[in-house]
Formats: structure tokens, C-alpha cells, sequence
């Protein structure tokens, strides 16, 4: 059917039987949006200078905090505890001041205004930052740093833990607030906020990220203590003393070990031993990587001696809790390595310690004595030359147990030893061994090189001696960057045995080479994670230097350098490691620690 056709005139009709429009609706639309819109515009302008008070209130208040932060770490760098509490109370007042502004609905209506709008959004994040973190990290740490002191519990006559356990859930909370705070400041869009606003979110970032870092290390060190400590229970703990005048990538080998048996604050030595006691030839049934196999050969798993041979502290730990499973029959729960020069450290911390009839050790001859000159009073080694080494460590155990010292000097010397690779940590609980993470304790390269970029120089002597008080070692790492998606890396180590004329001729056998007449050291250099090996040269061989094999080990390539010298000569020996398309951080040399230190030299190659 149809449709009939509505044309022009039928339209017309149409409209002129309509009755006509007032104007009412009309009038009523713009009697309430013209006075609407002139309150907005009118009540706008008291807005903008409400919102720009509140905003110069809010920095003013932000310049406050900054200030007392800044004193913050100052009083507590220079370990003025009693200030810290006063400090505090000031960032509290300024962080919550600067906050209040910004809970209201009209700086809410700022943020989003467009154009300026994320510069509100951006001061109320920093705001809200400094507020939680002061609320919930730095007011009840520094309430607790007030008051902090190592005391014995009065029943069990062990170390009281309510403080450390107190400075574990602060650390905990601590690493979580800092961290949800940098992301949301991280969130900040600094393209759309002015230059000023933009400065302070860059600063804060920085801020947040270094204490994103070092909190970790921090809540690492506490578990550490912990663990020593028996905080969760009764625990055998193996001290695996290490020897580096007979050097191994971790510092040289464990031959004197003590067990520890701690509970709940109480400790007390349970046995002591030292590598004789444990057999040779066998190696004992721990999995490992085949590429450590090659590199370390097979007394790697079949001496106690060769077992801090990589530079993986948990992998040594687990080779010397295999040991002590299978020759004496208890199961570590704990293994702690630490070397003269990590005793050094701590030993300015407690002043001398004396024993065997009045001799002292210090913090300036710890290391001759323990690794030089305890060979030339007891030159066949032997039962005289274990007693030695059980009475000093016992007798610095004593003394740093108890406890008459500055706590917080002795947690920086702690620090500092395990930042040297010094002192290392490991624990047979996943929850324990997991705060390690990223922290020197863990003993570990890293898995990236995003961080930075580590390269190792590690050092193991084979030629059963302890002549490495006398090796002197550098090393010259040069970047060339200029192809930023592939940097290579050379690195070059220089060796050169320098024992002293009068002496040279009459070393005590247990200091000179047992098996050979020269002296065999073995070089280990490990790239970056990823990298490739694209060079190996030998410019000064020495007597002989022997390469090989080169291999992949902790995801990285690593070179091996068998050197053999006399003393006087000098060796030089280089590889190149090619990096692929990644990220890259700055370049970072870990080495063996070593008596004379390893001189590390950075260069850059010319582009051209």
C-alpha cells in the first residue's frame, strides 16, 4: 500500500494548526543558567585563589618536611639518636599540614581541570607520600632507635629480641610502603606539570629509589642477625672462617669452621674444627652446575678446602653443609663465612681482644697474625697451629658477644664487610633466605645487568700454600659503549708475587708450594649476564699460562687462566666479552677479597 506523499504546502498547514510557542520555557532555561554560570564564574575565582593558597600552603609545608628529612639523616649519620624523636615530630607536623589541603573537594575539582590538573594530582601524591612514610616508617623507627640497646633477657640470660623483632616489623612495613609510594609517584605524567612541580616529583623519585635499594639490605642484615640469634627457634650455625692468604673466589678456603648452637638470644659454641678433620677424594652428593664442574675441576665437591671455589655463596653452603652431614653427621640450618678482613672491621668496633697467654689481636694486625705470621710460629701446622686458630676465634666470639660496644658501629662494620664480599650468608629457610635477596650477604652475582653491570675477577690458589699474603693483583676493565645495543667489555688482570728477599728463601712449608716449585694461581673472569666471549690473550705469560676452558657458568661467560709464576714475575692475562641489544648499567668489578686488595682501573674506549 502507498504511502501518501507530505509535501511542502501539507507541512505548512500543518504548522499553522499548531497553537503557537510561548516563550516561558525559554525564560526559565536562562533565568537559571546565566545566574548559575556567573555564581560559577564569580565563585571560580574565589576557587583558583582559594586552590593557589592552598597550593603555596602545601609546598611551603612540603620545603618543611624536605628540611627535616635532610636533618633526619644527618643525626642519624652522625648516630645522634637523641635528636632523631624532635626531628621526627617536625616531619610529622609538616607532612600532615601538607596533606589536609589536599583532601578537600575543591583541590579534588583541580586535578581535573585540564591542562593544569595533573600538576594537583602530582603535589597530592608527594604529599600523601611524605605523610604515609613519616606516619608509618620514620616516626615509630626513630622512637625505636631512641630507646635501642642489646640487653640480656632476664630469664634465659640469652640476648633480649623484642627490639630486634620490633626493628624487623618497621623494616617490613617500611619496604612496603616505600615501594606502593614510588609507584604511585612513578605514575605521575611530569609531561603535562610545570617545571617546578616536575623538579620536586624527580627528587622524590630519586629519593624513593635509593631507599627502594637499601631498605632490602637493611631487612637482609636484621634476618641475618636473626638467624644468628635463634629468633625463630633452636638452629645450628656453621662459621666457616675463611683463610685468604689461600685464595678462592669467595675469599679463600674455610679451613677452620665452628658450630654454633643458638636459640631465642642464647648461643654458645658446640664444636670446633678444621679441614683436616674432614676426608678428602670423595666429593660429596651435591647438584651443581656442569659448567662448575669444568671451571673448578673435581676437588671442588671433594675438599672442604676448594668449596668457596665460585663465586656463589650458596652454592659453597651447600657443599659445606654435605660435609658436615656426611663426616659429622648434624645438618646446618645456618652457614656464615667470614675472613680475617671482615674481623678487621669488626674489630674496631670492639677494641683488642686478648688470649693465649696475653696476646692481643687488633684491628690493625688480625690479618698477619691469623694469615702470616701464626705459619712462622707453628711452621709444620698441625694440632699446635688448630689450637691457635680455636682460641682466637673463640676469644673474638666472646667479645663480640658481649655486647660492650657501639651496636650501631657494629652493624656499619658488618655492613661494610659484607659490601667487600667478606661476609656472606645463607639460610636453609626459604623465608630467611629470601630477604638475601639483591643484598652483598647473598653472596651472588646478579641475574641482570640492569642495575649495573657486574664483571668478576676471582683468584684460587693451587699450590696448597698459603703465599697469597704476598700476591699482588690489578685489574683494568675498559667499556667501549660506543655501540650501545652491543658494549663490549675487555677486562685485564696483572699478577706479580713480591716476598721480600730476606725471607723468600726459608718461607715455612705450609706458606710455600707444597707440590710444585713455582706457584700455580688460577684466574677466573666472568663477564656480563648474556655476553659472549669474542677475545682471550695472554700478553705476559709468565713461567706458563694455560687457558681454558671457557664456558657459560651463572649465565654468564667465564674464562679460565692457569698461571704459573715464581717470585718476582709478573703475568697478564685478558678477555673481551661482547654484550647483546639490552640494558645496561653502570660497570660494576667484584672480586676475590683479597690481603692486598685488588687495584681496580675503569676506562672507556675511544669512539672513532
Amino acid at each position: 500500500m502507498t504511502q501518501p506523499e507530505i509535501t511542502d504546502d501539507a507541512a505548512r498547514r500543518d504548522d499553522r494548526s499548531r497553537p503557537e510557542k510561548k516563550p516561558r520555557r525559554r525564560w526559565i532555561v536562562h533565568a537559571i543558567v546565566w545566574p548559575v554560570l556567573a555564581i560559577l564564574l564569580i565563585g571560580g575565582g574565589f576557587a583558583a585563589f582559594s586552590l593557589y593558597n592552598d597550593a603555596m600552603s602545601v609546598r611551603a609545608d612540603l620545603e618543611d618536611a624536605q628540611a627535616s628529612v635532610a636533618a633526619f639523616q644527618k643525626a642519624a649519620t652522625e648516630r645522634k639518636f637523641d635528636q632523631l624523636e624532635p626531628i621526627a615530630a617536625e616531619l610529622s607536623g609538616s607532612a600532615r599540614s601538607a596533606v589536609e589541603p589536599t583532601t578537600t573537594v575543591l583541590w579534588s575539582m583541580g586535578e581535573l581541570v585540564p591542562v593544569v590538573g595533573e600538576n594537583f594530582r602530582a603535589v597530592r601524591v608527594i604529599a600523601e607520600g611524605v605523610d604515609d612514610i613519616s606516619t608509618e616508617v620514620v616516626t615509630p623507627a626513630s622512637t625505636l632507635v631512641g630507646s635501642f640497646g642489646v640487653k640480656r633477657d632476664a630469664t634465659t640470660g640469652g640476648i633480649d629480641l623484642a627490639p630486634l623483632r620490633q626493628a624487623t616489623e618497621i623494616a617490613t612495613t617500611a619496604e612496603q610502603v616505600v615501594t606502593d609510594v614510588h609507584a604511585e609517584v612513578q605514575s605521575i605524567d611530569t609531561t603535562a606539570t610545570i617545571g617546578q612541580v616536575s623538579e620536586g616529583v624527580d627528587k622524590f623519585d630519586e629519593m624513593l629509589g635509593k631507599a627502594e635499594a637499601t631498605i632490602p639490605q637493611f631487612n637482609g642484615a636484621l634476618a641475618g642477625v636473626g638467624a644468628l640469634l635463634g629468633i625463630d627457634g633452636p638452629k645450628n650455625v656453621v662459621l666457616a672462617f675463611e683463610n685468604n692468604a689461600e685464595a678462592a673466589a669467595l675469599g679463600g678456603g674455610p679451613a677452620s669452621q665452628t658450630l654454633l648452637q643458638v636459640d631465642n638470644g642464647t648461643i654458645k659454641i658446640a664444636r670446633q674444627v678444621s679441614s683436616a678433620d674432614f676426608p678428602v677424594g670423595v666429593p660429596v652428593d651435591v647438584a651443581v652446575d656442569e659448567s662448575a664442574k669444568q671451571l673448578y675441576d673435581s676437588i671442588f665437591l671433594d675438599n672442604l678446602n676448594a668449596s668457596t671455589s665460585r663465586p656463589d655463596f650458596p652454592t659453597a653452603a651447600a657443599i659445606i653443609n654435605a660435609h658436615w652431614q656426611r663426616t659429622v653427621g648434624i645438618t646446618p640450618d645456618v652457614v656464615v663465612a667470614l675472613d680475617p678482613i671482615a674481623l678487621s672491621k669488626l674489630l674496631e668496633v670492639t677494641g683488642p681482644v686478648t688470649f693465649a697467654g696475653g696476646e692481643q689481636l687488633t684491628s690493625d694486625n688480625v690479618v698477619s697474625k691469623l694469615l702470616n705470621e701464626a705459619y712462622f710460629r707453628y711452621p709444620e701446622g698441625g694440632a699446635e697451629s688448630d689450637a691457635y686458630f680455636a682460641a682466637a676465634a673463640s676469644a673474638v666470639f666472646d667479645r663480640i658477644m658481649s655486647t660492650d660496644y657501639d651496636v650501631w658501629a657494629m652493624a656499619k662494620a658488618i655492613t661494610d664487610a659484607a659490601n667487600g664480599g667478606s661476609l656472606m650468608m645463607w639460610s636453609a629457610d626459604p623465608a630467611t633466605q629470601a630477604l638475601f635477596d639483591d643484598t652483598r650477604v647473598q653472596g651472588v652475582l646478579p641475574k641482570t645487568n640492569e642495575g649495573a653491570t657486574v664483571v668478576g675477577v676471582y683468584f684460587r690458589d693451587r699450590s696448597s700454600s698459603k703465599i697469597d699474603y704476598y700476591l699482588h693483583t690489578s685489574a683494568t676493565v675498559t667499556t667501549d659503549a660506543c655501540k650501545p645495543d652491543a658494549p663490549t667489555y675487555t677486562v685485564e688482570v696483572k699478577l706479580k708475587f713480591d716476598i721480600p728477599g730476606d725471607i723468600a728463601d726459608d718461607l715455612p712449608r705450609y706458606i710455600d708450594s707444597g707440590l710444585y716449585d713455582f706457584y700455580r694461581t688460577e684466574v677466573f673472569l666472568y663477564g656480563p649476564v648474556g655476553a659472549s666471549t669474542s677475545a682471550i690473550e695472554v700478553p705476559e705469560p709468565a713461567l706458563n699460562t694455560v687457558t681454558g676452558p671457557s664456558v657459560t657458568d651463572l649465565s654468564r661467560p667465564a674464562e679460565k687462566f692457569t698461571v704459573d709464576m715464581v717470585n718476582g714475575q709478573t703475568a697478564v692475562v685478558r678477555a673481551t666479552f661482547a654484550g647483546t641489544p639490552g640494558t645496561y648499567g653502570p660497570t660494576e668489578v667484584r672480586t676475590t677479597p683479597m690481603i692486598n686488595a685488588t687495584k681496580v682501573e675503569m676506562a672507556e674506549a675511544p669512539c672513532g
